[in-house]
């Protein structure tokens, strides 16, 4: 059982006691590997420390293959993470914000193919799905439909809906416990698969049996639960993940789920002062000498529909690697799980170093992080350059051999990345698009590059890039479509760029089209049409508000805009959340939401495309949901998500649906929208009695 760091107590003297001299004595847990622990009123000093020999790891005996150390065992890759954190440690622990009592880690915080959203057809019934960045990837969300039923997540109450009941109640609910942030989930056959980091307040009682009271340590929880009866969806199986939950993606029923996870428990003290440092750093360097495996590797607590509840380390340690430089003590681990079947005990792979932003094609998984410099070790010099080039480090899991995910290679490319659309895998290759400089702020030293990565059985491959835009500037939007690549960068004014990819080893930035203000979000519309959304703005760089913009991109050399539309002020979260945006290829419709702060309204604003223009088709507003249906409109309620099944669009806002029936869309006119009259309260018990 791990050692609980939470249960050790640090008390430090100053060196202005009468002794002259500094203490540490702990309650609990003693650093010392003596037969008599010393008591916890003995002074620190007193005991005899082990004297710390550092683990050594022969890289010379083993198997390197594109660029990743793989471990044999458990014991060597205990050795390496003690070693590590052995040449790193300080007085308040690993990289200056250790582990400890008095300063525990706080948790981090979250953060299409081609064509864009999926649009499938039931018997009869045409439906919308989540908007995603390839074709036949889906994306976790927290509103699913399969034409048949609407699945929502909200305030932890999984809510199933009858699209064609016309009633304002929930066929059926279920109260998730012990779900936190981030809650989203998959909708696979008559399973919905939910994802969330664990509520440390509000734990279920399978994880008040095995989550520490008071830990600090990040957790996440898997909950499979069968609507197979909508009216009555059972909890069928969960799982609790030592880590912190970075994103999903589901390729052929198999669901691919990133998480990140810390060294846990590490019992580091912390000094009150510099006069206490010295010892501190012994019994820090002590505390790494006595860690186990478990101490390193994340495990997991698994509950079957039978109540039968397993546990173990999520990953085998035959399974972990390293790149060839040291990247963090993190283990970024990446779970399969068959939405086809009960869930099981996981099958997870690792590397460690950290995860942030996640991309998948058909048969690989790539996951990027960027690399912040290494905080100098205590006793060297305390300060160093920040401003040194900052760089991504982007590690490939395939998908090649069977449902398994493997860790296959690491690679390193200069600048940051914006987001999952800077990446994209066509035709072997990895496309990443990056800004120099600091991922904040501007600088003038700062241009946007496209960087062509090799992907083949030895590895990855850097072999092409084009770099020179946006001197200045950092991106703000980008797209790749088969052989093009589409980049948007802003300061004051936004210059579009079309790239020519077709060449890897040769890639080459075709055209510049500068306009006012800048796209967030670029969607394909037609071959030759792109979809941007995004903010108008002064040529100053002063943004106004909402705008969208159609590009058209036939002359990669002469890209132009042909419309535009703009209210005049408000900000649409498809910008940074292309969940939020809705393209609906049938009637050529683009719906996304808009909050304007200014005039105090949050609608859901219908786009028609047609010959070459943009038109205002229809707005949608939500009511508070108990307000008489002759009441005007509430203030600021945003809708979140839209979707669309048969001929109504449901609208989605926290704690509510509301359904519109589509009429005549074969027009470009105004208020073509019967507004259904059902709002759905989305709480356990029913709006209406």
């Amino acid at each position: 059982m791990k050692i609980l760091s939470l249960l050790v107590f640090l008390i430090l003297f100053s060196a202005n006691c009468a002794n002259e001299t500094s203490s540490i004595s702990t309650s609990g847990y003693s650093l010392t590997s003596t037969e008599n622990d010393p008591s916890p009123t003995n002074s620190f000093e007193n005991a005899n420390l082990t004297t710390v020999t550092k683990a050594t790891v022969n890289i010379e005996t083993m198997e390197l293959t594109s660029g990743l150390i793989p471990f044999k065992a458990c014991e060597e890759l205990l050795r390496y993470f003690q070693d590590e954190a052995l040449e790193r440690v300080g007085p308040y622990g690993l990289d200056g914000m250790g582990w400890g009592p008095i300063m525990p880690m706080a948790l981090e915080s979250f953060a299409v193919a081609d064509s864009g959203p999926v649009m499938r057809a039931a018997p009869g019934i045409d439906f919308s799905e989540t908007n995603v960045q390839e074709a036949g990837i889906d994306e976790p969300d927290f509103i699913k439909t399969n034409g048949k039923i609407i699945s929502v997540l909200q305030d932890n109450i999984l809510n199933i809906i009858d699209p064609e009941s016309n009633s304002s109640r929930p066929l059926g609910s279920l109260r998730l416990e012990g779900l936190g942030w981030g809650s989203e989930m998959f909708l696979s056959g008559e399973r919905v698969w939910v994802m969330a980091q664990t509520d440390l307040y509000t734990i279920s009682p399978l994880q008040a049996r095995f989550i520490p009271e008071g830990t600090w340590d990040p957790h996440m929880t898997i909950v499979e639960i069968d609507i197979t009866d909508p009216t009555q969806p059972i909890q069928l199986s969960s799982m609790i993940i030592e880590g912190r939950y970075v994103n999903a993606r589901v390729i052929n029923d198999i669901a691919r789920i990133v998480i990140s996870s810390p060294p846990s428990d590490l019992p580091f003290v912390t000094p009150q002062g510099p006069s206490a440092e010295e010892v501190a750093l012994e019994a820090n360097k002590q505390a790494i000498v006595e860690t186990t495996i478990d101490n390193w590797v994340p495990s997991y607590v698994h509950e079957s529909r039978e109540d039968k509840v397993t546990k173990g380390q999520l990953v085998d340690c035959k399974k972990v690697s390293h790149p060839s430089k040291f990247s963090g003590f993190t283990s970024l681990s990446v779970l399969d799980l068959d939405l086809t079947s009960d869930m099981k005990p996981p099958e997870a792979t690792s590397v460690l170093t950290d995860g942030e932003t996640v991309y998948a094609s058909q048969e690989n998984l790539f996951i990027s992080t960027t690399d912040y410099p290494e905080i100098v070790p205590f006793g060297e010099e305390n300060f160093q350059n920040t401003e040194e080039e900052y760089s991504t480090s982007i590690h490939q899991f395939t998908m090649k051999t069977g449902d398994k995910t493997e860790y296959k290679a690491s690679i390193d490319v200069e600048g940051h990345l914006l987001n999952q659309f800077a990446m994209s895998e066509h035709n072997g290759n990895l496309r990443v698009a990056t800004t120099t400089g600091t991922p904040w702020g501007f600088d003038e030293s700062n241009e946007s590059v496209v960087t062509v990565i090799e992907i083949s059985d030895e590895g990855l491959t850097e072999v092409g890039q084009v770099g020179g835009m946006g001197k200045g500037e950092r991106i703000f939007a980008v797209r790749f479509i088969g052989d093009l690549g589409y980049v948007v960068t802003f300061r004051q004014t936004d210059p579009f760029y079309t790239l020519d990819l077709s060449e890897p080893k040769t890639p080459k930035v075709r055209g510049e089209l500068k306009i006012t203000g800048y796209s967030g979000y670029l969607h394909p519309i037609e071959e030759k049409l792109i979809l941007g959304i995004g903010q108008e703005a002064t040529e100053e760089g002063v943004t106004t508000g909402t705008k969208a913009a159609l590009y058209n991109v036939e002359n990669l050399d002469d890209p132009k805009v042909i419309t535009t539309w703009s209210p005049g002020s408000g900000r649409s979260s498809a910008e940074w959340d292309h969940h939020a945006f809705l393209w609906w290829e049938p009637e050529k419709i683009a719906v996304l939401p808009i909050r304007d702060w200014i005039n105090g309204r949050a609608e859901a604003v219908m786009l028609k495309v047609k010959d070459g223009d943009l038109q205002e088709f229809g707005r949608i507003t939500h009511s508070e949901p108990d307000s008489p249906p002759d009441a005007k409109p509430a203030f600021m309620i945003p809708i979140e998500r839209s979707l669309i099944v048969g001929n109504e669009i449901w609208t989605y806002s926290r704690g509510q649906l509301q359904a519109n029936l589509l009429t005549d869309l074969s027009v470009s006119k105004k208020v073509q929208l019967e507004e259904f009259g059902i709002i759905v309260q989305l709480t356990p018990e029913p709006f209406f009695d």
